[in-house]
């Protein structure tokens, strides 16, 4: 099924943001001077030296086959026997494999890619294509039921979306909402042929084209690549797609809709993407065109193909296991060029009698101009596209605003301090506390004792603080009311740096927000005032900003302080206070800063060390 190069890999905005929510900036050696030694961007070179490939086995009835090893598989490349080297059998059941005590419910897009991104989760999406499916009773009465049975199959860790081919990617909302689902599923019908009303400005334009049919047509096959290529963009591993259409029609290889096909499966064949495709229509109720459509859609990206059909029942059940029990099966391909750009057939079989085989046909290797592409972007410094990542929006949903940062402990061990906001607008029922409680991130066994912050609101500002081992971890955090009832619960993962023998680092900064002058003056006045968890301020607020930077005692150093935009230009260096028992503060000036997205550059050299740390926040209305 999928394949993957295997030395590319893929750096996401969360993964940026989980990291450097946690890490502080670390001493480093100064960088070359420009005069001696001219600046040269590095040049990555990636290629295919591993192709993965997800195969699904089967039995007569349907059930997978395991046990197999590499010697099973029997493998060609483009007619060339290859050697299998690495088989994986996954095994995927819709439940959590985590004993953490989590809620599993999608707050947010932010929320949904990190669980998508999970190795124990089936990332799903439906594509119901209305423009080609009949609205006949035929066809809805036994589609309908069909749909109900195969989202009640899906299990609580399941994350499925629902699309049609006017739904933008930007309102494509992934859920674990059984019932959302089936309620989806009842209310779908057909609209092939009608034209009327019009339902949208797109619709409109499809109208004035002259041939609104292929204009449907390609409307449809464009949403499907987009759809492909956010699903593979999610993760590295499976995602599904089940393709509800009676297939729109596309004969003509030189029309803009056959090429639109085969974007189609080339953005498939590039990421990890299997299209299931169900066509709704009674046994021999297709045309030939249509379904050679679909049968080319599920086959050529491992897909399975429900079509000539009177139950389709068995092929959504089927459709559901090939994404339950899977191999992944790796080679090193033995052509000598393998960044060619071109496309490589697989054909894999094993040799177990009456084994029903699905995988993916081939798989497009990378081409040096697109390598060397990737490689031009690629020096974007990390610094600043980690802040940029971490200042996300609020999670739907969530109630608070939560802040963790590190600063040195002594004996080894690094201190985590949390503290939250409530979340603007304030909820109706907002919440009297949070609950705090570092654990093991594999089986929930707790680090230390919970921590309760009873309000964070600005006029009584409390904080929480564990001191704990350098590693990776969870924080498990629960939002309750003035009752003591659980609001809300989530896990979020802790990465907890060494700051164990550092010559020079800088903590986490802490933001000091004041809405008020009174309030101003309270956090002058207070030897350990609580940060604010929110990067999100007005331009009546006043925030000031503690760093803390950490140095052998005695050895001056010398803090520079500068307000950078987006794209790293310096809008202007800031003030910053001589560090007094290793602690400096800077006023940011909100009161002249128009709205939009910023960023703080802190800057700390002692000798021959030099540390940098960015923070980005952002000026709302």
């Amino acid at each position: 099924m999928p394949l993957l190069p295997p030395r590319v890999t893929r750096l996401t905005l969360a993964g940026l943001a989980a990291l450097a929510a946690a890490v502080v900036a670390g001493a480093q050696p100064p960088a070359p001077d420009p005069a001696q030694e001219p600046a040269q961007p590095p040049v990555f070179r990636a290629a295919v030296d591993l192709v993965r490939v997800d195969v699904s086995v089967s039995d007569g009835d349907g059930n997978p086959i395991e046990g197999l090893e590499a010697g099973d598989f029997i493998v060609e490349e483009d007619g060339v026997p290859q050697t299998v080297e690495t088989v994986q059998f996954v095994r995927l059941t819709g439940q959590r494999t985590s004993e953490l005590d989590e809620s599993l419910a999608i707050r947010s897009s932010e929320h949904a890619a990190v669980e998508a991104a999970r190795d124990d989760v089936r990332l799903f999406a439906i594509f119901l294509d209305d423009y080609h499916v009949d609205k006949a009773p035929v066809i809805t009465l036994r589609l309908r039921p069909a749909l109900v049975n195969f989202v009640k199959q899906f299990g609580p860790n399941d994350l499925v979306a629902v699309m049609d081919p006017l739904t933008p990617l930007s309102h494509l909302e992934f859920t674990r909402d059984q019932a959302k689902l089936i309620e989806r599923m009842n209310a779908f019908e057909g609209r092939q042929g009608e034209y009327f009303p019009v339902r949208s400005a797109a619709e409109d334009a499809q109208m004035r084209s002259g041939n609104a049919a292929v204009a449907r047509a390609g409307v449809t096959l464009s949403a499907l690549e987009a759809l492909v290529t956010h699903l593979g963009g999610l993760r590295e591993t499976r995602a599904s797609i089940l393709f509800v259409s009676q297939g729109p029609l596309v004969n003509d290889p030189n029309s803009s809709n056959w090429h639109r096909l085969e974007d189609v499966l080339r953005a498939a064949n590039r990421t990890n993407v299997t299209i299931n495709v169900l066509d709704p229509r009674p046994l021999g109720g297709g045309l030939i065109g249509s379904i050679g459509l679909l049968r080319r859609l599920a086959s050529e990206t491992g897909g399975r193909p429900i079509v000539n059909s009177n139950d389709p029942s068995n092929g959504l059940t089927q459709v559901l296991g090939d994404a339950s029990a899977y191999y992944l099966v790796g080679y090193t391909p033995t052509r000598e060029v393998s960044a060619d750009g071109r496309f490589h057939r697989i054909d894999v079989r094993v040799n177990r009698r009456g084994a029903r085989v699905l995988a993916r046909r081939g798989y497009w290797a990378p081409s040096e101009k697109e390598l060397t592409a990737a490689a031009e972007i690629t020096p974007v410094a990390p610094e600043r596209t980690s802040a940029l990542a971490a200042l996300v929006e609020p999670a739907s949903g969530r109630v608070v605003d939560v802040w963790m940062g590190t600063s040195p402990a002594g004996d080894g061990r690094t201190r985590v301090t949390v503290t939250w906001d409530l979340m603007v607008p304030t909820p109706e029922d907002p919440p009297a506390s949070l609950e705090v409680e570092p654990i093991e991130s594999h089986d929930g066994t707790a680090l230390a004792a919970p921590a309760t912050i009873a309000t964070g609101a600005a006029d009584a500002p409390t904080m929480a603080h564990f001191d704990l081992d350098p590693g990776t971890w969870s924080m498990r955090l629960t939002a309750r009311d003035a009752e003591g009832a659980t609001i809300d619960r989530w896990v979020q993962p802790l990465v907890v740096p060494d700051l164990v023998d550092q010559p020079l680092l800088i903590s986490t900064p802490r933001f000091l927000r004041a809405r008020s002058p009174f309030e101003l003056r309270a956090l002058r006045a207070n030897p350990s005032p609580s940060p604010t968890a929110s990067r999100r301020f007005r331009r009546t607020d006043r925030v000031l900003v503690d760093i803390g930077v950490v140095i052998a005692p005695g050895v001056p150093v010398d803090l520079v302080t500068e307000l950078l935009n987006t794209e790293g230009k310096v809008l202007a260096p800031l003030p910053v206070s001589p560090p007094e028992d290793g602690l400096s503060r800077l006023e940011l000036p909100l009161s002249s800063l128009a709205q939009g997205t910023y960023l703080l550059r802190i800057r700390a050299k002692a000798g021959e060390y030099e540390v940098q740390q960015h923070d980005a926040f952002r000026i709302v209305p």
